[in-house]
């Protein structure tokens, strides 16, 4: 399991060596989404590649377009003010983990015609971006996407992503409170790591 098993030292050299190198180029939002597509098409290139390789490709990619913490915080919004900084660290770490996990179980047969036309909007009130497209689907209607981006220093990042009109960080803060409720932040963790670890397992 990432972050539990240093499965690195497991792999063979060849292996680690093997995973293509994708970098992301955020200094507009309609780049940082071009580069999130570009990247996950590099990574499904090799469609044999075990997911963990997949995770290490994507891992700085994912970490680069999208602002992780940001979402963790706001997705726990209601309680992180009463969170130890320890906790609200590891809490980050697991949310990450899932992240990655998802983007390489989910987008490992994507390709060059997966993805539709990027089109930024102008900026908000609040200077935050728009950016739509979609994804490509056979014999199926496109599924629409409205990436949310704001500036973090000089890049652009991911903080929202609405899917066919349904707001993914509005489920998670949803999914968090209902967990949280009920678990408290001990409990919520193992749950993303349950879910990570189920996405990793196949």
């Amino acid at each position: 399991m990432i972050g539990r098993r240093v499965f690195l030292v497991c792999l063979p050299l060849a292996l680690c060596l093997a995973a293509p190198r994708v970098r992301a180029a955020t200094d507009s939002p309609a780049a940082t989404i071009t580069s999130l597509q570009q990247g996950l098409i590099a990574a499904a290139r090799d469609s044999k590649a075990p997911i963990e390789e997949r995770y290490r490709t994507l891992e700085p990619l994912i970490v680069a377009t999208h602002n992780l913490p940001y979402i963790a915080e706001f997705a726990l919004r209601r309680q992180w003010s009463t969170l130890a900084e320890a906790d609200r660290q590891r809490f980050i770490a697991v949310f990450q983990r899932l992240s990655v996990m998802t983007y390489a179980a989910r987008f490992k047969a994507v390709g060059n015609d997966t993805f539709r036309a990027v089109t930024p909007g102008a900026a908000d009130a609040s200077g935050r971006v728009q950016v739509t497209t979609a994804v490509a689907r056979a014999s199926q209607p496109d599924v629409s996407l409205e990436y949310l981006l704001q500036k973090d220093g000089e890049s652009w990042r991911i903080i929202n992503i609405v899917a066919d009109g349904v707001s993914d960080l509005a489920l998670k803060r949803a999914e968090y409170q209902r967990v949280f409720a009920s678990g408290g932040i001990e409990g919520l963790i193992a749950e993303l790591e349950q879910q990570a670890d189920r996405l990793e397992g196949g």
